[in-house]
């Protein structure tokens, strides 16, 4: 019962007409997170990225990425950057649709027998912003990686955006 009104409120809040009003100069942080479980199998990864806007429409960041992987009684934990660029359709909507451009390294420092440009992918992507006030958006990507040493990667990223 204690759950309607919290709903009700988030509700109200994501109804606002608020618009984005994304200028030169703006800075965003983003947070992002997942967790994939199976049996005896567990991932979390933690992606955190700080941008900032050229212009209006441009806006370049970067940030780093904590994956633990866990199995059968193994665990590893890898630290990685994500680097990227990316181009804003309308700066002035409550859905801000993009391109995006980025450079994905899983892992800083490889174990042997993997290199640095094993774990490196060049990687395209689009996405949108939902703009829950004007200082918070909801941010949902689409990216597909190619692999500097072969194969490719699919990545969907969900996450809070506070801009300042």
């Amino acid at each position: 019962m204690k759950k309607i009104p919290i709903l009700v409120a988030l509700l109200a809040i994501m109804a606002q007409p608020c618009l984005a009003q994304m200028e030169k100069g703006d800075r965003e942080v983003q947070a992002a997170g997942s967790v994939y479980s199976a049996e005896g199998f567990t991932v979390v990864n933690i992606h955190g990225t700080y941008g900032y806007y050229l212009t209006p429409n441009l806006q370049i960041g970067g940030g780093p990425t904590i994956t633990r992987v866990s199995f059968f009684g193994f665990s590893t934990t890898t630290v990685g950057l994500t680097l990227f660029g990316r181009h804003y359709f309308t700066t002035t909507e409550k859905i801000v649709p993009y391109l995006s451009a980025q450079w994905y390294q899983f892992d800083l420092s490889p174990e042997e027998p993997l290199s640095f440009t094993d774990v490196a992918y060049v990687q395209v992507g689009a996405g949108a912003k939902y703009f829950v006030n004007e200082y918070i958006a909801w941010d949902v990507s689409a990216n597909l990686g190619f692999g500097l040493g072969g194969g490719s990667a699919f990545l969907l990223v969900g996450g809070l955006s506070a801009f300042f």
